[in-house]
């Protein structure tokens, strides 16, 4: 019985020594972590966001320009039974001005992806958002930098908060088609 416990015990040996040292892990990794308690706003590349767009912008720019010139020449020329005069007048005038204003409001809400996670822990967020209404389709697209202190607890963030923020409002339609000129104006603006 001594000997087939020798043997036993060698071969368990002999397979420990050959299998190498074990390697205690753990199913845990702080980086990737989420409690199911905690909240669950994006942090890491490929998690969405929603940016909550309230855009206000207005300009308005006016000129006004007035100009006269006037030229006057007299003249007379006298002889012995003549007397010849005349006059030569000349003038220009030009007033013209102009105003411009422009008022543009958009209101939306778009889901945005994380697609990098900086050094610095800002995140860069991308998205679009397809609407077709009527025949008329338009697209909203964002991206920009977003700072994870500025993402609510219900995982959105104001446009206003977007750094180096692009949002870009697309009309395609008849109605974005009516905007534009018409043939005959674009070649009279284009001539004068």
């Amino acid at each position: 019985m001594s000997i087939n416990l020798k043997l036993l015990s060698s071969g368990v040996v002999l397979t420990l020594l050959l299998l190498g040292p074990a390697a205690a892990g753990t199913l845990f990794d702080e980086t990737s972590y989420r409690s199911l308690v905690g909240d669950h706003r994006a942090f890491n590349v490929g998690e969405s966001l929603t940016v909550l767009i309230y855009e206000q912008a207005s300009a308005a720019s006016s000129a006004d320009t007035d100009t006269n010139k006037d030229f006057d020449v007299a003249g007379r020329v006298r002889g012995n039974y003549s007397d010849h005069g005349g006059s030569l007048e000349l003038s220009n005038n030009f007033s013209g001005g102009g105003t411009v204003s422009r008022s543009g409001n958009l209101v939306a809400s778009i889901s945005v992806t994380v697609t990098e996670v900086l050094p610095n822990g800002e995140m860069k967020v991308s998205g679009g958002q397809w609407i077709q209404l009527n025949e008329e389709q338009q697209r909203i697209e964002v991206s920009g930098r977003v700072r994870p202190e500025d993402i609510s607890v219900n995982n959105t963030v104001s446009s206003t908060r977007l750094a180096d923020g692009h949002i870009d409002y697309i009309g395609d339609g008849l109605l974005g088609s009516r905007q534009k000129p018409g043939i005959l104006t674009r070649v009279f603006n284009w001539l004068f």
